[in-house]
C-alpha cells in the first residue's frame, strides 16, 4: 500500500496495445504526412467566440474520420484512461459541426495518447470486506465550453479503505444549462453523480458488502 506499506493485492490495467492500435488507425486515416509529437496534456486552448454576428468556421479536414477515431479511443477511456474522457466528450459533441479547432484538438489528443502509452490505472485491495466502503467524488468546471458557457460535470466512484483503493468508473458529461457561479455548477455535478451513479450503486454494493 502506498499509504502504510502493507502488502496488498494489486490490479493494473494495461491498455497500451489497444491505444497503439488507435494511434495507428488515426495515422492511416489522417494521412501518412501526419506526425505526432510529445505533449503533456490532451487539451488545446479553445478560441474565444467571435463577437457580433456569428460566422461559420471553416470545416475541418478530419470530419470524415473523427467519429471512427473517437469511438475507438472511447472504449479505452471508459475502462481505465479517465484522463481522456473530457476531451473525447467535448469533441463528440461537435461531430456534426466539425471545424479547424476540432482538427487541432483531435490531433493533440492523439499526440497525448502517443506520449502516455506507459500510463496505467492501478487498483489495490488490502482490507477485509468489513473495512471498505463505497465513496463517490464529484466536481465541475465553470464555463468550460466557450461557445455555450456550459460546464462539465465529473464523477468518480470507488471502493476504499485504509489500504484499499479500487476505481469503479468515471463520468464526464456536459451540463444541460448555464450556471451562474462555481458553487451552482458543483451542486449540479453532485446531484448528477448521486442520482445517476451513487444511488444505483448502493443497491449493488449492499449485496456485495453484505450490509
Amino acid at each position: 500500500s502506498p499509504w502504510t506499506g502493507k502488502k496488498v493485492r494489486v490490479m493494473t490495467y494495461n491498455m497500451e496495445p489497444l491505444l497503439r492500435d488507435c494511434v495507428k488507425k488515426y495515422l492511416e486515416l489522417a494521412g501518412t504526412a501526419t506526425k505526432l509529437r510529445k505533449v503533456t496534456t490532451p487539451f488545446v486552448e479553445e478560441p474565444d467566440p467571435p463577437g457580433g454576428t456569428v460566422t461559420d468556421q471553416p470545416t475541418g479536414e478530419l470530419r470524415h474520420i473523427a467519429a471512427r477515431v473517437l469511438m475507438k479511443v472511447l472504449y479505452c477511456a471508459r475502462v481505465c484512461r479517465y484522463d481522456l474522457l473530457h476531451v473525447i466528450g467535448k469533441l463528440a459533441c461537435r461531430i456534426t459541426k466539425w471545424d479547424e479547432w476540432c482538427d487541432r484538438s483531435l490531433h493533440r489528443l492523439m499526440c497525448y495518447i502517443h506520449s502516455t502509452y506507459n500510463v496505467r490505472q492501478v487498483a489495490w485491495v488490502g482490507n477485509d470486506i468489513a473495512d471498505v466502503s463505497l465513496h463517490l467524488f464529484a466536481d465541475a468546471d465553470f464555463g468550460g465550453d466557450k461557445k455555450t458557457s456550459r460546464n462539465t460535470s465529473g464523477a468518480f466512484p470507488c471502493v476504499a479503505g485504509t489500504d484499499t483503493l479500487f476505481p469503479l468508473q468515471a463520468h464526464s458529461k456536459k451540463q444541460t444549462a448555464v450556471s451562474h457561479s462555481t458553487p451552482e455548477a458543483d451542486i449540479v455535478a453532485a446531484d448528477a453523480a448521486v442520482r445517476s451513479i451513487g444511488i444505483p450503486a448502493l443497491y449493488l454494493w449492499e449485496k456485495i458488502l453484505e450490509r
